[in-house]
């Protein structure tokens, strides 16, 4: 029983946003309207504890860019779906510091409120968006308990977790656990089983240049074809 939970981050027309890290709203919509013809369940990232039904997608979208939060939301409830949309609290409302000099906004509070007023999930991506692999036991778990405090101080009751860069060691997993969470995303290259662990749920990466193919094949021909010829 498999789930495909898909990673995007910005969303926004190309010639504000460029491709890095970005997709078009119009490629973002046909994404969506394929998974919803086809009537599949489509989840919030918080709903995935305990399993999930058949043909389950989850639409993930990482740092909560300002981009991503003026048009992701419309084309999804277009839909009549929602979104799970992962914030770094300590960086809310500035830019994002770990693009360098492609740093773009980051959603401000009361668009992130809105968002979830909406129905859309805002999840946790930690306190200021570090590789979590590299910090000790208690760095781990202190980046995550100081987000999931302010995301609550602002009103918000995050229920879901994401690895910033998809960093994650065994450690990592057990701060998210210490911390509350029971669901928690981190990257990969096939769909998620109900036999991964709850805490490190792989999720399909989307490129900019991924048309809808581009994202049939990553997400249902390319993992098949990986486990056909691995020895």
């Amino acid at each position: 029983m498999r789930a495909t939970i898909l990673c995007y981050h910005k969303v926004g027309p190309i010639a504000e946003e460029g491709r890095r890290l970005n997709i078009e709203p119009r490629r973002l919509e046909t994404h969506v309207r394929y998974f919803a013809r086809r009537r599949q369940p489509f989840l919030l990232a918080r709903d995935l504890v305990g399993g999930w039904p058949r043909g389950t997608v989850v639409f993930t979208f990482d740092d909560a860019y300002l981009s991503t939060m003026r048009h992701a939301p419309d084309v999804f409830e277009r839909h009549g779906v929602r979104a799970t949309f992962y914030a770094v609290p300590g960086r809310v409302g500035t830019s994002s510091d770990w693009d360098g000099p492609a740093a773009r906004p980051l959603a401000t509070w009361d668009s992130l409120r809105e968002a979830a007023a909406r129905g859309h999930e805002i999840g946790n991506h930690t306190f200021d968006h570090p590789h979590l692999a590299g910090l000790t036991d208690e760095e781990q778990f202190q980046q995550i308990a100081r987000a999931d405090a302010r995301l609550r101080a602002e009103g918000f009751n995050p229920r879901s977790f994401c690895y910033p860069y998809g960093s994650l060691d065994a450690s990592a997993m057990a701060a998210v656990r210490r911390a509350g969470y029971g669901v928690a995303v981190a990257l990969g290259k096939q769909r998620a089983t109900r036999q991964d662990d709850h805490v490190a749920l792989p999720r399909v990466v989307v490129a900019y240049s991924d048309a809808l193919p581009m994202l049939l094949y990553k997400a249902h021909l390319r993992p098949l074809m990986r486990r056909r010829w691995t020895p």
